[in-house]
């Protein structure tokens, strides 16, 4: 049997074009609509930790609309090399663009400057900021896989117990409420664990370049949770 070729994805679309065609811009919108909740949690974190008064009388809200913006917009795609490996995936690109744009956004905020003493990125406690964001980017990742799973009555009762060994209680409790065996209770566990892997790989899938960066990046995933 042949093995099933790596499917184009969302970023490797973006790369390829430098999100410059249709076909592209619609693959970073998707990728930024599924992901937006991160760039806002650290958007926030960055603004509190700074200053507010930094970014003029934008909020965090108004400075993450504006980022995606100017993503969606192919403006930020000057210095997009295609790089193998973690730092060549959508979440390691949009972490730096991100960072970049709202360093840029603090420089031209030249009022508040004038009678402040800029503060330097270094003591932005950018590293853990950085690790935060990874774990909300593995954690929305985790989210949006769960959902792809459905809403099948078996399979809501079934997620409760998709990272965790079940006791004679979950499974006195999961034949009753589901009416199987025990032996098709724990098929159908089997299953959907089974699935879910899948879902969370295809997730992953979307935001990196080639087949080979999947398990590194699937391994980042679970260190940052």
């Amino acid at each position: 049997m042949k093995p099933i070729p790596f499917q184009t994805t969302h970023w490797s679309v973006v790369l390829a074009a430098k999100g410059d065609d249709t076909k592209a811009k619609a693959a970073l919108q998707e990728l930024c609509e599924s992901y937006r909740a991160p760039i806002l949690r650290y958007v926030e974190r960055v603004v509190r930790t700074d200053s507010p008064q930094r970014y003029g009388s934008r909020n965090a809200e108004d400075l993450t609309h504006d980022f995606l913006v100017r993503l969606l917009e192919g403006k930020m795609f000057g210095h997009l090399q295609r790089r193998e490996g973690r730092d060549g995936c959508f979440r390691a690109y949009l972490l730096g663009a991100v960072r970049h744009f709202l360093s840029n956004v603090r420089q031209r905020e030249k009022p508040f400057d004038r009678y402040s003493v800029p503060i330097p990125d270094e003591i932005l406690q950018i590293e853990d900021d950085d690790a935060i964001f990874d774990h909300d980017w593995a954690q929305t990742t985790i989210d949006r896989a769960i959902v792809s799973l459905g809403d099948a009555p078996e399979t809501q009762t079934l997620l409760p117990y998709l990272t965790r060994e079940l006791t004679a209680e979950d499974r006195e409790r999961l034949t009753a409420k589901l009416d199987k065996s025990e032996t098709a209770v724990k098929v159908a566990l089997h299953r959907l664990r089974k699935k879910f892997r899948e879902a969370v790989r295809k997730q992953i899938a979307c935001t990196v370049e080639s087949e080979s960066e999947i398990a590194a990046e699937l391994d980042h995933l679970i260190r940052a949770l």
